[in-house]
């Protein structure tokens, strides 16, 4: 799987009439105190889906940025911020270093995920379960966008790009027909 920032994978991510939850430059929270901010999401190059956040360290170390996953967080519209509920400042100084040049593979995102994984209730991880063969979906608590607005724009942005590929593939397939037809005449 491929990763992609949001305004490389979706151009149009805040085009005015997407109603656009842009959710960059919000402030994150653990329980008790601002922690950092998000710079980016990450969408998964598959299926259109977010999976990250980007966080951006600098509050409290030299500019990092570190991920978390979009099951995780609490988005509050209104005061322009995301909690993590559970998450402490010592968890978060755990997460691995994200780069914007890195290729994510599947052990950099385990190790993502091991930092996480206390706050959550797992009732039933695959018991064969490896990085190598991981599926997002065995652990929905951590990729399922389960805020409405935020997954209502998902699916609007998602939409929008199948439009734009089935439209595009269209359009050859008629010049192609054209160009036989110009060719045979």
């Amino acid at each position: 799987m491929t990763l992609h920032n949001l305004d490389e994978y979706y151009s149009d991510y805040c085009d005015e009439t997407l109603s656009c939850f842009d959710v960059k430059n919000f402030y994150v929270h653990t329980k008790d105190e601002l922690i950092s901010v998000v710079t980016n999401i990450l969408v998964d190059g598959n299926n259109g889906r977010f999976r990250y956040f980007v966080i951006d360290k600098g509050f409290w170390l030299f500019r990092t940025k570190v991920l978390l996953p979009v099951g995780l967080a609490s988005v509050d519209y209104d005061n322009k911020c995301i909690s993590v509920p559970g998450l402490t400042k010592e968890q978060f100084n755990n997460l691995p270093e994200f780069q914007e040049d890195f290729i994510i593979d599947n052990d950099y995102e385990e190790q993502v995920r091991d930092v996480y994984r206390p706050l959550v209730t797992v009732t039933d991880l695959h018991p064969f379960y490896r990085a190598a063969t991981y599926n997002y979906m065995l652990e929905p608590y951590f990729y399922e966008v389960s805020d409405r607005n935020l997954k209502m724009y998902e699916e609007h942005l998602m939409s929008r790009k199948n439009i734009f590929w089935r439209n595009t593939i269209i359009r050859r397939q008629k010049y192609a027909c054209l160009r036989a037809f110009m060719e045979t005449a």
